[in-house]
């Protein structure tokens, strides 16, 4: 099954992405902060980052620079 991880620090925001990839059928992970979405990356085998770029603690480019630096992955996309 295709994981994704939601790295959003709105609530309402997140839970209505989140609402709809589980409606997908896809197992959905969320974060709230910087820190929060890279422990989720070390605790998941995650397949596809929804990540916002303001973000409290590490802000959504710090966490882009750090799993493109330290994790074995094949596409870091920005849109």
């Amino acid at each position: 099954m295709v994981q994704i991880l939601v790295v959003e620090d709105d609530a309402n925001i997140r839970n209505v992405i989140c609402s709809y990839l589980k409606k997908e059928g896809f197992v959905v992970h969320e974060a709230d902060d910087g820190l929060e979405a890279l422990e989720e990356m070390d605790s998941h085998p995650i397949d596809l980052i929804f990540l916002d770029i303001m973000l409290p603690e590490k802000d959504g480019w710090e966490v882009c620079q750090e799993i493109r630096r330290d994790r074995d992955i094949r596409e870091v996309s920005q849109v």
